[in-house]
């Protein structure tokens, strides 16, 4: 397990010594077995093979413990990779606690996406729309990894405005599958001072 921190205005604060307590309680692994449940098996199943290296451990919010060592506020991300059993990706899990001090998850998209749990939503349907299209019989693809690809855009050619830069726009290659069809889908992400604007076109995608 390792802790990790993005680039925010202020770092978030937390007991290391009590997390790591938690983290490692019944409490905690209860809650993250349930978790693991969320995702389809096109995402993440167990097997005998089942491989998942270090936890890496990412607080958003500083952290605070009740006397039974159980957050009572705060907020964090657990990433798991995983291999071994099909799909090769990372599992991605948002804790926090809500205002009723009851702790909630949200499960984001697998791999590693650099969108935020709202803009990965509002992106699903522009990475949907296309293999859809090409496999008009399908009713449903479930999106099994995501990779950032890198800063810039890759088409139109735009390049990276640097690390200082208020907006930086980036691309990922997002992968579907559905009715034994797999798709890569690249998925732009354009920020400026109104939102971040998602663009997938639908000739760039392939058909593994």
């Amino acid at each position: 397990m390792c802790f990790a921190f993005g680039a925010q205005a202020q770092t978030p604060t937390f007991d290391r010594a009590l997390f790591q307590k938690y983290l490692a309680s019944d409490i905690h692994k209860q809650v993250l077995n349930k978790a693991l449940g969320v995702f389809p098996k096109e995402v993440f199943q167990k097997c005998p093979t089942l491989e998942s290296p270090e936890t890496t451990i990412s607080p958003v919010q500083s952290i605070t413990f009740g006397p039974d060592g159980v957050p009572t506020a705060g907020a964090w991300w657990e990433r798991f990779p995983v291999k071994g059993c099909g799909n090769d990706t990372i599992l991605n899990l948002s804790f926090f606690v809500a205002a009723d001090g009851k702790l909630q998850m949200t499960a984001g998209l697998p791999g590693m996406t650099h969108a935020n749990l709202l803009l990965q939503r509002d992106a699903i349907p522009y990475a949907t729309t296309g293999p859809g299209l090409k496999q008009k019989d399908c009713e449903q693809f479930i999106i099994t990894n995501t990779r950032f690809e890198g800063f810039g855009l890759r088409d139109p050619a735009t390049p990276d405005p640097g690390i200082g830069a208020k907006f930086r726009p980036w691309w990922e290659t997002w992968t579907l599958v559905g009715c034994g069809h797999t798709f890569d889908v690249p998925m732009d992400f354009t920020p400026d001072a109104t939102g971040t604007q998602i663009t997938q076109k639908v000739e760039t995608i392939v058909e593994r």
